[in-house]
């Protein structure tokens, strides 16, 4: 009896022990760690980018305004003042040298620059008389007042000539050019007579003798002259 509960005993001893093998962590000589469970990631979008071609705008240039200058003349020696762009026009002023003048506009060829004089009135100077500050090819042209018609039919109608008292008489005639108010007779570049508008003929009583006679004649308004016409006279003898 005895023997069979020694028998019992150890066969318990048996299976605690075989029980005791199939623990968890039985034989490793520590606890296994437990692994944690994973949370589920959420899935990673790519984007895509895509780079087109585009059109380089071309830089553009900012125009720079250029102050503008305002046209001026200095004249380079004394100067006469016209009413109009030639030397037939009557002289409205005399100007000093070195005078600083602002011009308002030229005439067709540039010879000539309408100014402002010192007293505010407008007038003519010669462009060999003075020195621009700028091109003037860009000025308007500006008007001038009319000057009188060159005299026409300038002749000779008769010639007196005595040798005796060695007198030369000359009569002289002419029509009218438009525009004028007056008349004046040159003889060798010496004025002998001026005579109105009204007046188409001359005697001169007092013609030298024994030389070749030049007579000019031209027209006279109040802004100046006309250009003049011409009768060369041979000599008396």
């Amino acid at each position: 009896m005895k023997a069979k509960k020694e028998i019992s005993f150890a066969s318990a001893i048996l299976v605690l022990s075989i029980l005791a093998c199939n623990l968890p962590g039985a034989g490793s000589g520590g606890t296994e760690p437990v692994a944690t469970p994973l949370s589920p990631v959420a899935p990673v979008e790519t984007v895509l980018v895509i780079v087109e071609n585009t059109a380089t705008i071309a830089p553009v240039d900012t125009p720079t305004s250029t102050p503008s200058i305002s046209p001026e003349i200095t004249l380079t020696q004394n100067s006469n003042c016209r009413l109009g762009p030639s030397t037939y026009y009557n002289i409205v002023d005399q100007i000093a040298n070195q005078a600083l003048l602002p011009v308002i506009s030229r005439n067709d060829d540039n010879t000539w620059w309408q100014v402002v004089n010192a007293t505010k009135r407008e007038c003519w100077i010669f462009n060999e008389n003075a020195s621009p500050n700028t091109d003037f090819s860009g000025l308007q042209v500006g008007n001038a007042p009319p000057l009188p018609g060159i005299p026409q039919n300038f002749f000779v109608t008769n010639q007196v000539c005595q040798p005796g008292p060695k007198k030369f008489t000359v009569s002289l005639s002419w029509s009218s050019g438009g525009g004028e108010t007056a008349f004046r007779l040159y003889r060798d570049g010496n004025r002998i007579a001026e005579l109105k508008a009204t007046k188409y003929s001359y005697r001169d009583p007092s013609a030298p003798y024994n030389k070749n006679i030049t007579y000019e004649i031209e027209s006279v308004n109040e802004n100046g002259t006309s250009e003049k016409a011409i009768q060369i006279v041979p000599f008396c003898k």
